[in-house]
């Protein structure tokens, strides 16, 4: 089999054991020690002046090296090998007359070393493959150097492919905290109290660039890069910064994760607002781990003059646990419940259990989605007390119409 073979048939198996590129580089690491029979193995980022340990396996402590672990590049064994000063397997560097004076022989205790140059996919170096002991190992040979470089070029894949999501991670990181710095833009649609008709409150949603993507999107990609808290504070701030242009009789509702209330930089957003007039709507994007954080940060803020709403609610288990936990003050109902009510019994009663579960508990219930006028007189009939959607108005800038489309 040719070394091009080997190195498919690696990259192979890394993938049916559906590693990740992380993993796949520990993976490679480990064997690469194993096989050569070698304390430590390291693979390094090169630049002109410094060696970077970025990963390794085997008793790096030691030799008093880790992670992050930098070198002078000029002084290192690699900076040797890769000029031609070294070739790439040393058996003894203790008696190897260009090894033995070195400083790094000495401050590693180094008895053996073996390297290979890591070379990524775009023929740029990333750094090297080595492996290294404390003994002498006078049985290495060429044909473990020819190993430990098909090691490289398998690993130079897997590093590629991290390097690679490490820029459009560093990309996304960049258009999300613009967004974070400038604000989402926000729009508002408009809350109907369905017995008068009148114009109650709005709902502030986010929005972002034209052909970016919705705001779940944006939202979960930010969670990825661990800026969700803070794209959401971003969005609760300029929501609430229309409440002095707002009337007065009106409230405003913004969206909350779980996490952002129970974090308590919520406080800081609301800073300027007058908390009356706004209502916390906890969203379920992400599932609740601990409901006595987030049940204390709401009756802080209801101890403030806030009212709390839950969305989303139907008749699942999980909907029912989040009621009696989080004890809400207005239950807005699943659209899904919304949708064709008018033609289905079954939501109509789901609806009318949901009404007076609502009643028992001093909550009151809002439907999301209502677009047309025979779902709206259902809904009436049924005793819900508001309603939001496209029958009833668009989401759009303010100011908000003075009164609803139906």
């Amino acid at each position: 089999m040719s070394e091009t073979d080997i190195c498919g048939r690696m990259l192979c198996d890394a993938r049916k054991a559906a590693l990740d590129p992380e993993e796949a580089v520990s993976w490679l690491l480990s064997l690469a020690r194993r096989h050569l029979m070698m304390e430590l193995s390291w693979v390094s980022r090169l630049t002109t002046e410094v060696q970077t340990i970025e990963a390794l396996h085997g008793d790096a402590e030691s030799f008093g090296i880790g992670p992050g672990t930098t070198t002078c590049y000029t002084d290192s064994y690699c900076s040797r090998v890769l000029d031609g000063r070294l070739p790439p397997v040393i058996p003894n560097a203790r008696t190897d007359e260009r090894t033995a004076p070195l400083a790094l022989t000495r401050r590693w205790n180094i008895g053996a070393y073996i390297g290979a140059p890591v070379v990524l996919d775009d023929g740029r170096l990333h750094g090297m493959l080595c492996c290294l002991s404390h003994d002498a190992r006078p049985e290495l040979s060429s044909q473990d150097a020819r190993f430990l470089a098909l090691l490289a070029e398998v690993l130079a894949r897997f590093i590629s492919h991290l390097a690679h999501k490490r820029e459009d991670r560093d990309l996304l990181v960049e258009r999300i905290t613009t967004v974070i710095r400038d604000r989402p833009t926000m729009i508002y649609q408009p809350v109907v109290a369905i017995r008068t008709r009148q114009i109650i409150g709005a709902e502030a949603l986010a929005r972002f660039p034209p052909g970016s993507g919705g705001p779940e999107a944006w939202f979960t990609a930010a969670a990825s890069v661990g800026l969700r808290t803070d794209l959401e504070l971003a969005a609760i701030v300029n929501a609430l910064a229309v409440l002095p242009v707002l009337p007065d009789h009106l409230w405003l509702s913004v969206n909350a994760s779980p996490t952002v209330v129970a974090c308590g930089r919520i406080h800081d957003a609301m800073a300027a607002a007058s908390y009356g007039r706004v209502v916390i709507e906890v969203t379920e994007h992400e599932c609740i781990e601990d409901y006595e954080a987030v049940r204390a940060a709401l009756d802080d803020l209801r101890r403030r003059g806030a009212r709390i709403a839950v969305d989303d609610v139907g008749v699942a288990n999980a909907d029912l646990n989040r009621l009696l936990q989080l004890t809400p003050d207005i239950l807005k109902m699943d659209r899904e419940l919304t949708s064709r009510i008018d033609a289905d019994p079954a939501r109509q009663a789901l609806v009318a259990a949901l009404v007076r579960f609502a009643s028992e508990i001093d909550a009151q219930v809002l439907a999301e989605g209502v677009e047309t006028a025979a779902e709206l007189a259902v809904l009436a009939d049924l005793g819900v007390d508001h309603a939001q959607g496209f029958y009833l108005g668009y989401p759009g800038p303010l100011p908000l119409p003075k009164h609803c489309a139906a």
